[in-house]
């Protein structure tokens, strides 16, 4: 089953809270008292955020992190595999560090063709859906309905 960890959850919420409050500083502690949160967990997603530059961090007395950048350029995408890693839906789409396919099976597999498909359409979906999208709360119909044609030609 497809499933967002909790960490990444998290994640999500504390870009959405510093999007929210774009340009002002906001520690670890603000943001999980904000959430009702633990604060050990969101120290550990505002970092991984910041390592893939997707925040930035000041140090020092009122020090903290903070979001400077167009929340309609940065994707759920981005920030699922900014929070996860690169990530796909079947092993066959998944490559290793030389652009290898990880899948033993994957010449010979009859559902390959179909996954990867899903596998896109999953993924395109989750590009559809931008850091604005979220801190407004809203579910880009337009861009998704657009969309859902293309993907099914695809399968």
């Amino acid at each position: 089953m497809l499933k967002i960890s909790k960490l990444t959850d998290y994640g999500l919420l504390a870009a959405v809270y510093l999007a929210r409050h774009s340009g002002e500083v906001a520690s670890a502690r603000e943001i999980a008292e904000f959430y009702h949160l633990p604060v050990p967990m969101i120290t550990k997603v505002l970092k991984t955020l910041h390592q893939s530059e997707l925040i930035d961090s000041q140090r020092g007395a009122g020090g903290g992190y903070v979001f400077n950048g167009d929340v309609e350029t940065i994707t759920l995408g981005n920030l699922i595999e900014a929070l996860e890693g690169p990530w796909d839906l079947v092993e066959c789409e998944t490559t290793d560090d030389q652009g290898h396919a990880t899948c033993a099976i994957r010449v010979a597999c009859p559902s390959r063709r179909f996954m990867f498909g899903i596998n896109r359409a999953v993924k395109g979906a989750f590009e559809q859906v931008t850091l604005g999208d979220l801190t407004r709360g809203v579910m880009p119909v337009a861009r998704v309905a657009q969309a859902a044609p293309a993907l099914g030609a695809t399968l």
